[in-house]
């Protein structure tokens, strides 16, 4: 049988990339539990008894090829920062921090994201080019 989540816990790369690898489940997560099923963006589901899907046309290949969601918990401080208002004692506080963290938010517009960085990206280069032909460092003017 294969598990419908996989919770590994573990702060060894190797150790997380072979169960990542290694096994079959519906979704993994690294050092956390349960947190996976708040992130929208993840797909939810299982694999063989513990998950069936629509078939017909594209929908059988994509029930049948099955995307493993892995979640990987932070432990830098800003994870553990925003982590702590999981655990009680449950102050007014924190139960308003939680509601901003678990609110449903709109994916932004990707083309518009793509243009941002486009022209972000022609700025940063004649910024570039401008500071190499006014520069006296020789590593730049060869650019």
């Amino acid at each position: 049988e294969k598990p419908l989540s996989l919770y590994v816990f573990s702060t060894n790369k190797e150790t997380q990339n072979a169960f990542k690898s290694q096994t079959s489940s519906g979704s993994m997560v690294v050092n956390d539990a349960v947190v996976h099923l708040s992130v929208e963006t993840l797909p939810f589901g299982g694999v063989g008894a513990s998950g069936m899907g629509a078939y017909h046309g594209k929908y059988t290949f994509t029930t049948f090829s099955h995307q493993k969601s892995v979640l990987v918990r932070d432990f830098s401080a800003i994870g553990e920062y925003l982590g702590e208002n999981r655990y009680p004692p449950y102050a007014d506080w924190k139960i308003k921090r939680l509601g901003l963290l678990l609110k449903n938010r709109k994916i932004p517009n990707c083309v518009s994201m793509n243009l941002v960085c486009f022209l972000l990206g022609i700025g940063f280069a004649f910024a570039v080019k401008l500071l190499a032909e006014n520069s006296t460092f020789e590593f730049l003017k060869n650019m």
